[in-house]
């Protein structure tokens, strides 16, 4: 299993599936793999900050993906709120 796969552990079969139909969505999880491959680095490292953001706008692509083309149910919680996606008040 990839290191990343552990975030989207629910979904990893679906990833896997897209993967392999869709080249923007194989280029996504490649983008995702290289800058986790940057990890861990010293927390004072200056592209620290960077490295976090980009991992989570690509994280917010993925959950993009699985929503639009998933096979199953539309709707993905959110790691960090336990909630579905779309369900914030």
């Amino acid at each position: 299993m990839e290191a990343w796969t552990r975030k989207f552990l629910d979904h990893a079969d679906e990833i896997e599936r897209l993967r392999g139909e869709n080249l923007v969505f194989a280029e996504i999880c490649r983008d995702y793999e290289t800058l986790l491959g940057l990890l861990p680095c010293a927390a004072d490292d200056p592209i620290l900050p960077d490295i976090h953001e980009s991992l989570t706008g690509l994280e917010q692509e993925i959950r993009g993906y699985l929503s639009v083309h998933s096979k199953g149910p539309r709707t993905y919680p959110s790691r960090e709120t336990g909630q579905p996606k779309g369900s914030e008040t």
